[in-house]
């Protein structure tokens, strides 16, 4: 695979992704690399003229009146990640852990920190061997950036903290030698170059938007799939309809439907008995559109965030000048963008689980058995599908509880010096753990919309046959009861698989 080139500026989603689960590797552009080494010089000149600079020749925080002489910078810079290092709880994914990488190492690809070359080359070093650092999830209130996350992520590089390497857990110094990565001197102002951002937010939250723009056209599949198992009206997603209230996202959730549908010998045009459905049948482009454009605007927000300067102080190499009074580290605009995909998968697996409730209720289900218990089974010995409404049910209530904004939840830190911060990694967090729960909700509708083409002995719409083929390769056909448990595992196994994105992906 060709490298990823950072610049600073043209990082894309799908280069993170690629890089952060597809092992696609990442080089500093050439351009980049000259800025980085001008800054670095700029740097230098600044601390050799007496310029005060905050986190150089200061103390952090609220100790910023306190100086540093240059021979304590060092262990200035070094003191710093081993005391911001405070993070707890479980160790972030590999994935996240090599997108905070990747996404740091484009920060200071801009030119703008006065980074060190060789400390930027051994960042990127550590993502070229795959040597990970264990980095603590909770920890970090989004400003001034995600210190502590960004800490540990960063102490291997004087040695101290622990790495994953080669799939065993090392000393953060060992795993560098044994990686062959020379350790840099990491001063000037290194230390606070690798942990002033925003970056344990961005990269969270762009896997967690990798995960849902997938999610809903997948959900806009299994969706469709229900659509044919109650007989549908189709007029709902018909291009007239969505062009008469024309958001993007309606648009395209019309179209994929159009799509899933096209051949059905169940969705049909209005007929004297059935003009028209219920609305989490007939507004699955209103509800699943709104989500596709709340995902958009999340991807436009994270795609400014991991091309920006997020740091403090800042230089500019055009004029000499630098700011120790940047807030660029600040997440709330990530923050916000975040809060607001874990509001719109909420949104999804809400309508999601009323089109499951429909599926397993007699009186709404279009003639369907009671709980979609097989006609070999006895009622009452067999309870069919039940529980599994029960279960997705159980999952909204609780994507709900999570779906209040992190945003809104500042908390003031560093003796009120840091006196409004945006739980920014809280809402990444949030975000990511809405998509696996939602995805959960739509293993269930696809468990029921399965089962009910069954039992209809129904033949998918073309488009839809490799979904149908999908959860029956999962699970069979229930005819008695079995554990529910096993067969939604299975089916959410399946639709995260893979070559599930191929179905759905040119939706």
């Amino acid at each position: 695979m060709d490298p990823v080139l950072l610049t600073g500026r043209t990082l894309g989603l799908d280069d993170v992704v690629a890089v952060a689960r597809a092992g696609r590797p990442a080089r500093l552009a050439p351009e980049a690399r000259t800025a980085v080494e001008r800054c670095h010089e700029l740097l230098g000149r600044m601390i050799a003229d007496g310029t005060p600079i905050y986190g150089v020749t200061t103390g952090f925080g609220a100790l910023d009146g306190a100086a540093v002489p240059p021979e304590a910078n060092r262990a200035q810079q070094h003191n710093l990640l081993r005391s911001h290092a405070a993070g707890t709880g479980p160790a972030m994914a590999d994935d996240a852990v090599r997108a905070m990488l990747l996404l740091r190492a484009n920060v200071l690809a801009t030119g703008m920190t006065g980074v060190a070359p060789e400390t930027l080359d051994a960042l990127l070093a550590m993502l070229a061997a795959d040597l990970l650092p264990v980095v603590p999830e909770r920890g970090s209130v989004g400003a001034c950036g995600d210190l502590a996350p960004l800490a540990h992520l960063a102490l291997p590089l004087i040695g101290e903290g622990r790495a994953k390497l080669g799939g065993r857990i090392l000393p953060g110094g060992e795993a560098l030698a044994a990686a062959g990565i020379e350790r840099p001197a990491v001063k000037g102002r290194d230390g606070i170059a690798l942990i002033n951002g925003t970056e344990q937010t961005t990269a969270i939250g762009c896997l967690a938007v990798a995960d849902a723009l997938e999610l809903v056209r997948l959900s806009e599949a299994v969706a469709a799939l229900t659509l044919e198992a109650v007989g549908a009206v189709d007029d709902a997603f018909d291009a007239r309809t969505a062009l008469a209230k024309p958001h993007p996202g309606q648009i395209a959730t019309s179209a994929a439907l159009r799509y899933w549908t096209a051949g059905s010998a169940t969705v049909r045009p209005p007929r004297p008995s059935r003009l028209r459905d219920a609305l989490s049948l007939r507004c699955i482009p209103q509800v699943l559109g709104a989500v596709r454009d709340g995902l958009a605007e999340a991807l436009r927000v994270l795609t400014i965030e991991i091309n920006a300067a997020n740091d403090n102080p800042l230089f500019d190499l055009d004029d000499g000048w630098v700011t120790s009074n940047s807030g660029n580290f600040h997440g709330q605009a990530a923050a916000q963008a975040l809060d607001g995909v874990t509001t719109a998968i909420t949104s999804l697996a809400v309508i999601a689980e009323r089109r499951c409730a429909r599926l397993v209720d007699a009186n709404h289900n279009g003639g369907l058995p009671a709980f979609l218990i097989h006609p070999n089974a006895r009622p009452g010995e067999n309870s069919g599908f039940m529980i599994a409404q029960y279960t997705a049910a159980a999952l909204v209530a609780e994507l709900r509880s999570q779906a209040v904004p992190a945003s809104i939840q500042s908390v003031p830190t560093c003796a009120n010096t840091e006196d409004h911060v945006p739980m920014a990694p809280l809402a990444a967090r949030r975000a990511a753990e809405a998509v696996d729960l939602a995805r959960e909700v739509v293993a269930v509708e696809a468990l029921l919309a399965a089962q009910a083409m069954d039992l209809r002995g129904l033949t998918p719409a073309p488009a839809l046959k490799p979904l149908m083929a999908a959860i029956r390769d999962a699970v069979p056909l229930m005819v008695t009861d079995r554990v529910m448990a096993d067969d939604i595992a299975a089916v959410t196994a399946a639709l995260a698989a893979p070559g599930m994105a191929e179905v759905v992906g040119h939706t």
